[in-house]
């Protein structure tokens, strides 16, 4: 372009300002795309399914009472009084809640003193775990109920038959993940016989990179506290809530600490994203509006400086459209630049996450995009200060001082 090489010459000439400005675009689009990365990456874990009917199953936290019998015989009247309550499908005793942030951590081994090959999250349920959650059995069996042990607590400790999830079968057996049906895998030393693969179930941390290598044992618990999952028919959900209470309080030693639906457990699970998002998105906005005055800036003093100077260009012949070229070409330069420095600072940063944090690098079509984006946004901030340059009439020269 013809306008190109005048521009760098003025470059050359006054470097302080187009370097300022270069400088802050570099600043504004590192933090940009490692900001909206992370918001992504963030949203994409929020949105990433549970394995369960979160939206018809909730959560009961109650207690079994030594004042009122054997523990045994109270959760079977609890999980009773819990599947006749109009509206439920079934009910489960669960040792520990999906996302719940609480619960028991285990590692995996195929040889009881050999090196683990997997770690993962544990769950005690009976045979109605898979109606109860909603789950989706696609291999092997569920448990029958001779298969379900009972135990007061600790039964992670007790050897037992086990459904695990694709996410852990693929990981121990990566070649076949339906080889791992009818073979033993053990922890705590124990051996525990894999009947069943179930698509997805995260474990109790949202945040934890095994979030999906999950266990169910056929080991219930009869435990002084108690949870239950309740999966209920669609729009019972208010109706069941209120219907608990009556259904589960028979007696003075009995209480009722939480009901809740699952998908509360959930959003409490992430609350620290929400607000981590909330607060990188707030950032990106005001660097981004910042960003934009201190282009609108320094196009409007450019230009209110160069006013003579653009009146003679018209003076010679320069037509509206090669004003604004001029001004417009100027700043995609400046912007360009800026982003081109950007890009670099952006990935030796990543890079620097990537080895300290163990996050995934960002990918090279954000870089793209981003620096497409600030580009685009930084033309438009000057779209008006140029506009209104064109505007000068050549009869400004004839005018003193």
């Amino acid at each position: 372009m013809r306008d190109f090489l005048p521009i760098v010459k003025t470059f050359k000439k006054k470097k302080t300002t187009p370097v300022l400005l270069a400088f802050q675009i570099a600043v504004t689009f590192m933090v940009l795309v490692n900001a909206i990365y992370m918001i992504s990456e963030r949203n994409d874990l929020i949105a990433s399914p549970v394995g369960v009917d979160i939206k018809n199953t909730l959560t009961v936290f109650t207690n079994l009472s030594d004042e009122h019998g054997d523990l045994v015989n109270q959760l079977e009247d609890d999980l009773l009084a819990l599947k006749n309550i109009h509206g439920v499908i079934n009910a489960a005793p669960m040792t520990a809640l999906p996302l719940e942030g609480w619960g028991s951590y285990i590692e995996f081994k195929l040889v009881p003193d050999e090196e683990y090959v997997a770690f993962g999250g544990y769950f005690g349920s009976n045979e109605d775990v898979i109606d109860a959650l909603g789950l989706t059995l696609v291999a092997g069996e569920n448990f029958s109920p001779s298969d379900i042990q009972t135990a007061e607590r600790d039964g992670i400790y007790k050897p037992a038959k086990i459904l695990i999830t694709r996410a852990l079968a693929e990981k121990i057996s990566p070649d076949d993940w339906r080889d791992i049906l009818g073979k033993n895998i053990y922890f705590y030393k124990q051996p525990h016989e894999v009947i069943g693969i179930i698509e997805r179930l995260q474990n109790a941390w949202s945040s934890w990179s095994a979030v999906e290598y999950t266990v169910i044992s056929s080991v219930r618990e009869s435990n002084h506290s108690q949870r239950y999952i309740v999966r209920v028919e669609p729009d019972q959900m208010d109706y069941v809530i209120k219907a608990i209470p009556a259904a589960l309080l028979t007696h003075a030693y009995k209480r009722i600490e939480t009901i809740e639906p699952l998908s509360e457990v959930k959003k409490r699970s992430y609350q620290e994203d929400l607000a981590t998002n909330q607060l990188l998105t707030s950032v990106c906005i005001g660097l981004t509006i910042i960003t934009l005055f201190g282009i609108l800036g320094q196009a409007r003093f450019t230009i209110n400086r160069r006013v003579k100077q653009i009146g003679t260009r018209r003076a010679l012949g320069a037509s509206k459209s090669q004003v604004v070229r001029y001004f417009m070409l100027k700043n995609a330069i400046i912007s360009t630049v800026g982003v081109v420095i950007g890009i670099l600072t952006a990935i030796i940063l990543n890079n620097q996450f990537v080895e300290l944090l163990a996050i995934t690098p960002v990918p090279l079509n954000f870089l793209l995009f981003g620096a497409i984006a600030i580009v685009l946004l930084g033309q438009i901030a000057v779209a008006y200060p140029v506009s209104q340059a064109a505007k000068v009439s050549p009869a400004i020269t004839t005018r003193g001082a």
